[in-house]
């Protein structure tokens, strides 16, 4: 998945945005800075489980982000 601003995001952060429409607002209003340092937290981990237990750990603190 590739944001509107141009950063591309891992499959299972990609996933898990998804599945949260009010994050995925959240994640694009985001300057691509944010976006890439969330991507790059969830992308850089070796097993798939915990990729996938720092995305939705990701997803909690971008639905709870304001700008």
């Amino acid at each position: 998945m590739k944001t509107a601003k141009g950063t591309e995001v891992c499959a299972e952060l990609a996933a898990a945005l998804k599945g949260a429409p009010s994050a995925l607002k959240n994640f694009e209003a985001m300057p691509p800075s944010h976006q890439r340092e969330y991507n790059k937290h969830v992308a850089e981990a070796k097993q798939a489980e915990t990729r996938e237990r720092r995305a939705a750990g990701a997803i909690e603190r971008i639905t709870a982000w304001k700008r």
